[in-house]
């Protein structure tokens, strides 16, 4: 683990001088992989970046048109950045009862892979952007900012993701400012682990950051999901069986819990019959109606309607030895104005 220099007596010397603004910014991690092209911005003044060199609390990194890097922290959090990024380290402190990992991202592309602050302080992690602000509780995912939005891809997640108060499922995605949870697609996942590619001169040949299993250190490597998001498979043989399925299940997001529930013909994989339960303790409502279908192992199911409301969800669909299991995003929108009422993620099972 990456260990700051500062011992006790440079820290009071630190403090001495802090009021007369000399004091520089502790070491809180180092370059592990690069592509030439990065630098920080650091008391005023740009510093070239390349292997091993410091990274320190308040600094503010950026990269060009080329340049790309992968950062590893005193916790083990490991953050790689893609080209033309900007992000600023607004508190980092790996020790201490509190941990904190704040982080500010102005444009670019930035994958996350979290290690011992969220172990210790749960809330203590956080990815901050124009339009979002990201809470992480154990988690790999990735931050794209550009042309007025923010998307979240969550790629695999031991704990839980929110957006903006949406819970995003692993293997889901988000595009703010108004946007619900969708399934990541295969161009999605090339995009995430395309854009972080960075090389070292030690090698000097273009190389892929080092994915979870291989970063260096420790970092949180998830084995179970919380939560179980249906990833995406083809059903076969499973929708070729007679007869109706009800699957019901819960509608979450950080403030509302609802439930849902729909008929599944289990030979076409039609879907009858939909009902959506808001979590709105202040204006509960139902919205009835909702039909759609399961095509291979996509989910959708619009139409849920009730007053000026209208609701949708899209997800995933999978079989098991207990039955059929459903996942992914809902929204619920006001049809007077167009405007987004209330938007989560949803899990169920055929009961």
């Amino acid at each position: 683990m990456i260990r700051s220099m500062l011992g006790r007596g440079a820290l009071a010397l630190c403090l001495t001088l802090l009021a007369g603004g000399v004091c520089t910014a502790k070491d809180v991690g180092q370059v592990i992989s690069f592509k030439a092209g990065v630098t920080a911005q650091r008391d005023g003044q740009a510093v070239a970046l390349d292997m091993k060199s410091p990274v320190g609390d308040r600094d503010t990194l950026t990269t060009d048109a080329t340049g790309r890097a992968q950062i590893l922290f005193d916790d083990d959090t490991t953050v790689s950045l893609g080209s033309n990024t900007s992000l600023s380290l607004e508190t980092v402190v790996a020790e201490g009862a509190n941990p904190a990992f704040k982080v500010r991202m102005g444009q670019g592309i930035a994958r996350f892979i979290t290690g011992k602050i969220v172990e210790k302080n749960p809330d203590g992690f956080s990815v901050v952007t124009p339009d979002a602000t990201v809470g992480i509780r154990g988690t790999i995912f990735a931050v794209r900012v550009g042309n007025g939005t923010t998307t979240v891809f969550v790629t695999n997640t031991t704990k839980q993701v929110f957006v903006n108060g949406v819970l995003v499922p692993t293997g889901f995605k988000i595009t703010l400012p108004q946007g619900a949870p969708t399934p990541m697609t295969p161009a999605d996942h090339n995009l995430v682990s395309g854009s972080v590619a960075a090389n070292s001169p030690a090698s000097g040949a273009t190389a892929q950051l080092a994915p979870p299993s291989t970063v260096v250190g420790n970092p949180v490597t998830p084995t179970t999901l919380a939560q179980t998001p249906i990833v995406a498979q083809a059903l076969g043989e499973g929708f070729r069986q007679t007869g109706n399925a009800n699957v019901s299940g819960s509608l979450t997001n950080e403030v509302y819990t609802g439930s849902f529930s729909f008929l599944v013909n289990l030979t076409s994989g039609n879907v009858s019959n939909g009902v959506m339960q808001s979590g709105n303790s202040d204006t509960p409502m139902a919205m009835t109606g909702g039909r759609g279908s399961i095509s291979g192992s996509s989910l959708n199911v619009s139409g849920f309607t009730a007053d000026d409301y209208s609701g949708s969800m899209s997800g995933t669909a999978a079989r098991n030895t207990s039955g059929l299991s459903v996942s992914g995003g809902y929204k619920i929108t006001n049809n007077s104005d167009g405007q987004l009422r209330e938007s989560g993620s949803f899990s169920g099972k055929q009961r």
